[in-house]
Parts: structure tokens; sequence; C-alpha cells
């Protein structure tokens, strides 16, 4: 059984700070670190607030937050390839809860390191899903702790 410290990577959320941290704490402990990119779903409300405002197809929106996701995603691990980090990689789809319940869930993850928004417009969705996630998190079994690095 081979432990991990998962990193999670959102689209424009700081992340240098919380993977030089994460870093540390995987030494420490002697496990991998995987960096897991997040490609969020658009959910109802984000598609009727297209519909309603006619910005964009849903398909043409998706598709350029799916490639904005995975070229971050690529920025952030070129930052470890830079800085001689060692990480395994992840991309999945969902929104930031839903993927902080699969990985949580897993037996072989001992820590999750979230990173804290720093610019005003991502404070209230990201704070939003942490105070929910606290909230349920009596309903599941988690098998580590959570984490969020302030990357001021």
């Amino acid at each position: 059984m081979e432990k991990k410290i998962v990193v999670l990577v959102h689209l424009g959320l700081p992340y240098r700070k919380t993977i030089k941290y994460a870093n540390m704490r995987a030494r420490d402990m002697g496990a991998k670190l995987t960096l897991l990119g997040i490609i969020p779903d658009f959910v109802e409300n984000n598609r009727v607030a297209l519909a309603t405002y006619g910005l964009a197809s849903y398909k043409a929106v998706a598709g350029s937050v799916e490639k904005e996701s995975v070229e971050f995603f690529e920025r952030v691990v070129q930052f470890c390839l830079d800085n001689s980090i060692t990480v395994n990689t992840r991309i999945e789809r969902g929104n930031l809860e839903e993927v902080l319940k699969r990985t949580a869930s897993d037996v072989n993850t001992k820590l999750i390191v979230v990173p804290a928004p720093t610019k005003h417009d991502h404070h209230v969705p990201f704070l939003d899903t942490i105070r929910q996630f606290a909230h349920n998190m009596l309903e599941y079994d988690f098998q580590c702790p959570v984490v969020t690095v302030l990357a001021s």
C-alpha cells in the first residue's frame, strides 16, 4: 500500500506555496505526491445562466473551460518539473466537493492539500464549497485530513 498526499489543482487558484507545503509533508511522511487537476462540470444553474444571457453555446463554453483547465494544470506540472518536485498526475471532472469526497475516501490518501483563493472572484464559490464540505463531512467516512494552504 503506497501512501500519497494529494494536491487539488483548480483553474486560477494559486499553487506554488501549496505544492511546496505538500512536498515537505510528503517527504516527512514518506508518501508520494499527486497533483489532481479538476475540470469543473457546469451545473444546471450555470447552464440556465448561459441560456438566459445568450453569451455562447454551452458546448463552446464547456470546451473553453476544459481547455483552460488542462493548460493551467500543465503549467502547474511544469512548475514541479522546474523545481525538481516529483509528482504523479491525475485529472478528474466534477465540482470541488465531489472530487474532495472521492479523494478523501481513498485509504491510500493520507492528506489532501487544497489551495486557498487569493482573488476576490474565487472567494465566494471556493469558501462556499469548503463550508458545505465541512458541514457534510460527518456523512462520509474519510480516511485522511483535508488542509488548505493560504497562498498569498
